[in-house]
């Protein structure tokens, strides 16, 4: 089969994609007045509902604590259904806050994106696009949260028409079973018209939570992809050139371009880290919050059915941070190549005036570029050895405290 070309539009039409699910178009594409207020609404209802449904949690777990805790698994459960809701709710706002940012950073990738073919065929953007174990990880994170979300609505009609044979249409009932079983609201959900409206609220509650707890995440690794493409494509040309004294002007030009290119691709490393900087904070310190309830979880409860279905979580945490931490340590890496890159080559035989180009690009070339969680640290595979100890950390002093003395 012959390999689809790829364009810019196609590394950044997850993220897009996503947040129109919720109603939300980042492109402003233009529509009937009608669609767009359909839009505008259902994102208002998702937030609304995420909201209302945040704070119920909220509630419950003040209960339990006042109560004295005596119910550790619910207690765990809610701490990590906050912690989901409130995660989403904190990304959407830090995202909404500096949206003109993000789409000023979204018209400066799209500038420099390569257009012809022949500079496609250069940068070698189709070997650049979305990494296929990360694009599987993705899909199989939206049927596994899919699964989830119509679960309990499958099990109710499912349980339903087995009474059906058993008992017959008079004595069978509908057992109305929803994803938050423990959660109570003002609104009584065991009648048609209250589990209509309870279990649309916690599935809008839960799409929203679910879109921006990852779609940030993915605009972000939809960056790097670029951003990399772009300092190796300056990498493989400085290295690949040979310079003559006898060609000095093509020569001049030559390296003027990729001077040009380089600066440019440095401020953009510096807008996205610091657009993405607080994102990334919020980030570590979920998936280190996750990390210790599920070693809680684990210890306190040992393997049993629900044990299992929390742990079955952890892989979406884990692999969201490992996702963005191991594009951290690729920007890195291809940020300082373009310094090797420039050593490498046969700069000597160039006329002065491209040398000294050469040590431009040389001490630009020192500071390497990075993703960081607000200062706090920076976002590589090192860093995620960091979270993984952080936690570990945590869990062992806590075990320490709650050990009889």
């Amino acid at each position: 089969m012959a390999e689809v070309e790829r364009y810019f539009e196609d590394f950044v039409n997850l993220p897009c994609v996503l947040l129109k699910t919720l109603g939300y178009d980042f492109l402003e594409i233009s529509r009937p007045w009608l669609a767009r207020w359909l839009m505008k609404l259902y994102f208002f209802l998702t937030l609304i509902c995420c909201l209302y449904c945040t704070y119920f949690v909220t509630d419950e777990i003040f209960a339990d604590i006042v109560s004295g805790a005596n119910n550790l698994p619910l207690l765990l459960r809610l701490i990590n259904d906050f912690n989901y809701n409130a995660i989403g709710i904190l990304k959407s706002f830090y995202f909404f806050r500096n949206i003109k940012s993000k789409k000023e950073l979204f018209r400066k990738f799209r500038e420099i994106f390569p257009t012809s073919i022949e500079d496609r065929f250069a940068y070698r953007v189709n070997e650049s696009y979305w990494p296929r174990w990360i694009t599987t990880t993705l899909y199989l994170y939206f049927c596994a949260t899919a699964l989830i979300l119509f679960s309990p609505l499958a099990e109710s009609i499912i349980e339903y028409f087995v009474d059906l044979i058993k008992v017959g249409y008079a004595d069978a009932e509908f057992t109305y079973h929803k994803l938050y079983e423990e959660q109570s609201y003002v609104v009584d959900h065991r009648n048609p018209l209250g589990y209509m409206v309870i279990y649309s609220m916690e599935v809008m509650n839960s799409h929203y939570a679910i879109v921006f707890n990852i779609c940030p995440d993915i605009w972000l690794i939809a960056y790097a992809i670029q951003l990399c493409m772009h300092f190796d494509y300056i990498s493989r040309n400085l290295e690949s050139y040979e310079p003559m004294e006898k060609r000095q002007q093509k020569d001049l030009k030559v390296m003027a371009e990729l001077v040009r290119k380089h600066q440019i691709l440095l401020e953009l490393a510096d807008d996205l880290k610091e657009i993405f900087s607080l994102l990334v904070l919020v980030m570590l310190f979920s998936t280190v919050a996750t990390l210790f309830c599920a070693a809680v979880y684990v210890l306190t409860q040992g393997i049993n059915k629900n044990v299992l279905g929390y742990m079955a979580f952890l892989p979406t945490s884990l692999g969201q941070y490992f996702m963005v931490c191991y594009y951290g340590q690729l920007i890195i890496n291809k940020s300082l190549q373009i310094g090797e890159a420039a050593y490498s080559q046969t700069w000597y035989n160039g006329c002065q005036s491209y040398k000294k180009s050469i040590l431009a690009i040389l001490g630009r070339a020192q500071r390497q570029c990075e993703i960081n969680a607000g200062g706090f640290q920076t976002t590589n595979l090192k860093g995620f050895e960091s979270v993984m100890r952080m936690t570990f950390q945590l869990f062992t002093l806590w075990r320490t405290m709650m050990e009889p003395k």
